[in-house]
Parts: structure tokens; sequence; C-alpha cells
């Protein structure tokens, strides 16, 4: 990660801060710190599915001493595995964020940089992207998807946005799903549904009432350079009307 990355995270935790209180309607509010590690990650995970991740134990001798000075809810690790101008890239699947994990009874997810440094995933732009904290808040909200199932409440899955007749919107991606999701105001035929305001009271999980087998919910990126390609120009194509910038987007 270079400064303009790690520049790029501090801006979007700010706005998952001011995010979580505004899509909440006031129901939850964030306090954070944010670290930056210099010593080197050393190992990774793997499976078929998600490819290479940070797990707990691959970053537990990073930030262990960290977690033993506050109480924290949460953990996003913030990695990037690889360079489009390095020939050595670490082969990643289309993820840039996993989520539903915990590391020693905290929620934890990876929130990952894409290899290309012109992706407007977190870059803030009134043309292109106006919601670029949108992986912090969908992760995080997998933990609070995990501590309602821990709970016993009942609540739509929240990749099932689709199902709801939510879409994923130009400049704006799921933010209106979000805010449903986190008001428990999904309109059905049996009434509202999303997360019971419950939740927003109870502690988080630890490891005694983590009943539930370890998950991995995944936030997708397009699965190559063209497909992001596609992406942008969809996204940007009602949205900008200077050839110059058109062309800057198809050189991607």
């Amino acid at each position: 990660m270079n400064d303009e990355d790690i520049s790029l995270m501090k801006q979007n935790m700010s706005r998952f801060k001011n995010s979580c209180e505004e899509l909440s309607n006031g129901k939850m509010s964030v306090t954070y710190d944010f670290i930056t590690i210099n010593e080197p990650l050393t190992s990774l995970s793997y499976d078929e599915e998600n490819g290479y991740h940070a797990e707990g134990k691959d970053v537990k001798e990073l930030i262990d001493k960290y977690l033993q000075k506050e109480n924290y809810d949460h953990i996003f690790v913030c990695i990037k595995l690889g360079d489009n101008t390095h020939p050595n890239d670490i082969p990643v699947y289309d993820w840039i964020g996993l989520g539903g994990m915990d590391y020693l009874g905290i929620g934890f997810s990876n929130i990952r940089l894409p290899n290309s440094n012109k992706s407007y995933t977190y870059k803030y732009d009134v043309r292109i992207n106006t919601f670029p904290e949108e992986v912090f808040i969908h992760e995080f909200l997998h933990s609070l998807e995990r501590i309602s199932k821990e709970y016993g409440y009942d609540r739509p899955a929240l990749h099932d946005y689709e199902k709801y007749g939510y879409e994923d919107e130009k400049i704006v991606g799921l933010k209106k799903w979000y805010q449903d999701y986190m008001n428990s105001e999904i309109k059905t035929n049996s009434g509202n549904i999303g997360l019971n305001k419950e939740i927003y009271t109870l502690k988080p999980n630890n490891e005694e009432n983590f009943r539930f087998t370890y998950t991995l919910n995944e936030f997708n990126e397009p699965q190559n350079i063209i497909e992001e390609i596609k992406m942008m120009i969809t996204k940007a194509i009602n949205n900008i009307n200077s050839l110059s910038i058109m062309k800057e987007e198809n050189s991607i």
C-alpha cells in the first residue's frame, strides 16, 4: 500500500463513521482508531472459494498488542494483495471485502484495495461513485447479520437485495438497501423486515456464544479488467459529458 492507498482508507473510515449514524437513523454511532502497521504481513490464508485472504491467525502478531489496549467491537484489516504495475501479483479472486469472520470474539473483516490504482471503488466522485465506503458498510453488516442469527432474531440475508426489489444503482450502489436493512424497513407482504433494533443494544458476540460455524461472506468486484472497464463506463456514461474523461476511463 502506498500513501494514496492509506489516505483513501482513512477517508473511507471517516465516511463509514458518518454513514453508520446516517443510515441507521441514529441507532448506532462509531468511534474508531486507524492504525497503520509497517511490519510486513508474512502469511495469508487460502480457500478455493475466496482465494488468498487474511484471517486472524495471519495478523495475530501484528494486531494483538493494539487489542490489549482497547475494547474493540470490530476489526477491518485493509490490505492490497497486488499491483498491476508489478509482474508478480498475488492471484486474487473478485472479492474486495470478506466478512462474517471473528477474531477473539471480535467481528473481523478484510477490505482489499483493487490492484489497479485507477479503480474508483474507494474514490469519491460525484459522477461515478458517491458511496465509496460501501464495502466497509457491507462487511460490517455481515457481522450484525451474524449477531442477529446468534441471538435468534429473524433477518433477511444481506445478499438477498434483489429478492426484495432492490437494485445496485449507479453512483450510490446499494445504499437504499442498507438503510432499509438497518432500520427494518424492507417491505414485504407480511410487513417490514430487517435488523431488529435490539441488535444495536446487544453486546457483540464473544467466544462463548458464537455458536455457528465460521463463514466468509464476500463483496465482489468485477472478475477481470474488461468487466471493470464495462462497469465503470456503465456507471459513468449517464453522468460524464467530458470526452476527455471518457477517454481516461476507457484507458484503464
